[in-house]
């Protein structure tokens, strides 16, 4: 039997531009980029590790980040105008996907509002949090986990955890998915991707249970709606739920085994 070889190629300063620190173990990158912005740090600039501790994601989550089998990066940009988190969620999410195909030519799904998909499981989360100055949204963090290499994974997550599973070049990989972010950027609140989010939607047409904090919401999933919300048909009638309004998006056909 013939097993594939993979190479643990790690991410290093080197091969980044200025705008990017590499630091090879972080407790979360997201918690550093908030420390270099608070040090004065000019936007945009990210922060790319090899390995987190503490990695968490939407809703505080724990987001399982091993040594060279992924790449766990954060972005922070200065808000210009103002705040559409369901459009900035959506339209980075694309902008990764984009950046997966350049680089690895794999096409991904989109799995509202903030995870990529490929053969059924989650390869990346994307989680957005919005720094406030003054309760104004001034600069926004984007911190995106990607597996790439397989590698132990609990028990518990085999079931939803996937990976890219070819071996790009990470430093190549960290590069694009910042320039197509910093690219598309300011075109966000234009809507214009959500053509494709829509056309990659991994949900669409999909019988779900949404979970919120008053109740479980039944129903066939019919679309993006144009600031991002999620719309689920139930009985004739679409109702549009915003990420913040759902703790949980589970497949029907899985409700009692957990969520994909």
């Amino acid at each position: 039997m013939s097993h594939k070889f993979y190479t643990m190629n790690l991410i290093t300063q080197s091969s980044m531009p200025e705008q990017i620190t590499v630091i090879d173990v972080v407790d979360s990158t997201m918690i550093k980029g908030r420390d270099m912005l608070n040090a004065g740090v000019s936007r945009p600039f990210g922060v790319v590790s090899n390995q987190q501790t503490a990695g968490y994601g939407k809703k505080g989550r724990s987001f399982f980040s091993p040594k060279g089998a992924g790449i766990y990066q954060t972005f922070v940009f200065d808000i210009q105008n103002e705040f559409d988190a369901g459009l900035l969620t959506t339209g980075v999410a694309v902008s990764v996907a984009h950046a997966i195909f350049k680089v690895s030519g794999i096409q991904v799904d989109l799995k509202w509002v903030n995870d990529l998909y490929l053969n059924d499981r989650k390869i990346a989360g994307i989680l957005v949090e919005g720094i406030l100055t003054n309760n104004v949204v001034t600069q926004v963090a984007i911190g995106i986990g990607l597996n790439i290499l397989p590698t132990a994974v609990p028990q518990e997550l085999k079931h939803i955890v996937g990976t890219l599973g070819v071996d790009v070049d990470k430093n190549l990989l960290v590069q694009t998915i910042f320039s197509e972010i910093v690219s598309d950027f300011s075109d966000y609140k234009s809507g214009l991707h959500l053509t494709y989010y829509r056309k990659h939607s991994y949900l669409q047409n999909k019988h779900v249970i949404l979970k919120t904090g008053n109740a479980d919401v039944e129903g066939d999933i019919c679309g993006v709606g144009d600031h991002g919300e999620l719309l689920i048909e139930q009985n004739g009638h679409v109702s549009a739920f915003i990420s913040g309004d759902v703790t949980k998006v589970v497949l029907r056909e899985i409700a009692g085994n957990g969520d994909k």
